[in-house]
């Protein structure tokens, strides 16, 4: 079953939540705080449910960065230390008209202090006995909540323990360590400025986003996911010529007869942190369906567990 436009729109991005305690005894890397055990008293998991719960009954106004935001849906696993839900988050301070495609008519004035809502997935895993948690946001066409929710929660999380909360991307080498010597199928460029007449062509089907697939010859192959992240390899330095012209590289692989999408573009830094979502998310009216982006989500989580802990 092949991805639909609507999934490619999705992403999913890693985070590692830390907790850096000066007063422990050690060496440096010594003085990360078990998360359920953060100053002897705090517990990381119940902090993100009271936190969530407590900023699900309303929506609420940041007004530094014009966004309004509310949780809802909020889901806790105990036993396998879990909490997600969704963290709807809207921006307003323009006004705009909103038009149906159909007839080409403005269906509603969008007024400067309305906000349009988007859903996004959060996805939140604190095992026990670890300094290393687990945090999985849902960005859609490549805007995501984790300023918005790191600022809001750090600054909880501060009042509460006296400490900062460490927000990180996860990086590729040290949690999806697998991934990276699975062979690369596809190479997919989106945006892609070809010839103006060809591309004028395109427009012309409706749509003004185009993507061009690179497949392997019959006898040869497009390397592993590790050869795009080597700067000395010649996939890598491919890539770095693609990103002229479009503005996403991505590289699908496959391993076990499961296949990951990821970016990567060129801050290979980050790059391995957002993963596309699966053929198998199931999509509601552009909105990936709850049950099915848990399921998901916990099938990644569980690849993390794998070679973190």
């Amino acid at each position: 079953m092949a991805k639909t436009y609507e999934q490619e729109q999705h992403a999913l991005t890693p985070y590692c939540f830390r907790v850096y305690n000066k007063s422990l005894d050690g060496d440096r890397d010594k003085r990360y705080s078990k998360l359920n055990q953060i100053s002897g008293k705090f517990d990381l998991l119940e902090m993100l449910e009271t936190f969530m719960m407590a900023h699900s009954k309303e929506y609420e106004i940041a007004e530094e960065t014009q966004q309004v935001y509310c949780f809802s849906d909020i889901k806790v696993d105990a036993a396998n230390r879990e909490v997600w839900g969704w963290f709807n988050v809207g921006v307003y301070g323009m006004k705009t008209d909103i038009i149906n495609i159909k007839t080409q008519k403005v269906d509603f004035e969008k007024a400067k202090d309305n906000a349009e809502i988007i859903k996004h997935y959060v996805h939140f895993r604190i095992p026990l006995n670890v300094d290393e948690g687990m945090a999985f946001l849902h960005t859609y066409r490549g805007n995501g909540i984790k300023t918005l929710f790191h600022d809001l929660f750090g600054e909880y999380f501060k009042q509460q323990a006296n400490l900062v909360l460490q927000m990180n991307p996860l990086a590729y080498d040290n949690a999806i360590n697998a991934w990276l010597d699975a062979p690369a199928k596809e190479i997919k460029l989106t945006k892609f400025v070809g010839v103006d007449d060809v591309a004028d062509k395109l427009n012309k089907l409706g749509h003004h986003e185009q993507e061009l697939i690179i497949k392997p010859p019959r006898k040869g192959n497009l390397g592993r996911l590790r050869d795009y992240f080597n700067k000395d390899n010649a996939h890598h330095e491919a890539v770095v010529e693609l990103i002229g012209f479009g503005n996403q590289v991505k590289t699908v692989v496959e391993m076990n007869g499961k296949k990951r999408t990821f970016n990567v573009g060129n801050n290979t830094s980050n790059a391995m942190c957002e993963i596309e979502l699966d053929e198998n998310v199931v999509m509601d009216e552009g909105v990936p369906d709850f049950n099915s982006m848990n399921r998901w989500v916990g099938q990644i989580a569980d690849e993390y567990v794998q070679t973190m802990y």
